[in-house]
């Protein structure tokens, strides 16, 4: 029996990144370009993503650097307008990063529902 992270779907999406098991994290973390892809993804499944941590190159791993984001549903908010949000947070966070010259990796927080 197959064992997901996620589910199949979101595993599919984020399985193209770098593992983080090795840091006791199950998930992967992705460069600039590949997590803005996965959010992209994410957004035509109509998965939110509820936040996110960040990540950077060490002696050959990658290691926390503690910076991460994360967007709580509002009351009364339908779930459709947060997912778009939710999206919309994870896109200017990761876009607007610092220095994401290819060093930075994000790893993302798919809503598991």
């Amino acid at each position: 029996m197959v064992q997901y992270v996620w589910s199949e779907q979101v595993d599919s999406i984020l399985g193209a990144g770098e593992s983080l098991e090795m840091l006791g994290v199950r998930n992967w973390a992705l460069d600039q370009a590949g997590a803005l892809e996965a959010v992209g993804r994410l957004s035509c499944q109509q998965i939110a993503v509820t936040g996110g941590d960040v990540y950077r190159p060490k002696n050959g791993r990658l290691e926390p650097t503690y910076d991460n984001w994360y967007c709580n549903r509002n009351d009364g908010e339908r779930m459709c307008e947060y997912v778009e949000r939710s999206i919309d947070v994870a896109r200017n966070y990761i876009s607007d990063y610092p220095n994401s010259d290819g060093g930075t990796f994000f790893s993302l927080v798919p809503l598991a529902w």
